[in-house]
């Protein structure tokens, strides 16, 4: 005869599986939704014309606080880099060489990605005047044509997102706070005329990608094999 006590602890265990994943199937889920959105944007050919409409509404906030976003993007003043491998070594010492080796990736594989990618800037395709434009510390003329991806963008998804695996993988509402983060990160260099649309949907797809990948790498199991 079949033990039903038993059948109902294996069902229990599937779903007590699933609740625990639940958390990654939702993130992966968010991430499918902004891919879509990314290829949309590109079939449609719509990036120019969603980039206008969200730069003429910049004013709905103060210029102040769309430089302050830039500014502590900015990955040439390392201050989110910084940041993150200061919490980490202060509270998740174990995890410190998964967030230095991030930390290079990240620089590494958006550098190379504006170089071979090579697109224009808003302020280089279309006419003076016709959007807004803050520029309080980037050099325009070095950056011209190094659009894609956002370097600003992806330096806060590797950011929010390392801090949401590391720190609030069971916390909703600090995981929103720092989505929130992210997503006013983008809007700022899109509404200071630095960047299209397409830029920063696909700089917070490779940042999140990156925290997967470089986190899902046992760096001290490499060492001792090596060792």
């Amino acid at each position: 005869m079949s033990n039903p006590i038993g059948k109902n602890n294996m069902i229990y265990s599937d779903l007590s599986h699933l609740r625990q994943n639940k958390p990654e199937f939702y993130n992966w889920g968010i991430f499918a939704g902004f891919l879509v959105l990314a290829l949309g944007i590109w079939l449609s050919g719509s990036n120019q014309a969603l980039f206008l409409a969200i730069n003429h509404e910049h004013g709905i906030l103060p210029n102040i606080l769309w430089g302050t976003f830039n500014l502590l993007s900015y990955s040439r003043f390392f201050i989110l880099p910084i940041l993150l491998i200061v919490l980490t070594f202060s509270l998740k010492r174990e995890r410190i060489l998964n967030v230095l080796l991030l930390v290079i990736a990240y620089y590494v594989v958006f550098a190379a990605l504006k170089v071979a990618v090579g697109e224009a800037r808003p302020y280089i395709v279309l006419p003076e005047g016709s959007f807004f434009w803050l520029n309080y510390f980037e050099d325009a003329v070095k950056s011209a044509h190094k659009s894609f991806p956002s370097g600003h963008t992806g330096n806060m998804a590797v950011f929010v997102f390392a801090v949401s695996n590391l720190f609030f993988m069971n916390k909703k509402g600090l995981q929103f706070l720092m989505l929130l983060l992210l997503i006013l990160t983008a809007f700022a260099r899109i509404c200071s005329g630095w960047h299209w649309p397409l830029d920063v949907i696909a700089s917070g797809l490779i940042g999140y990608l990156l925290v997967k990948l470089c986190f899902a790498i046992d760096l001290k199991r490499l060492i001792s094999k090596r060792g």
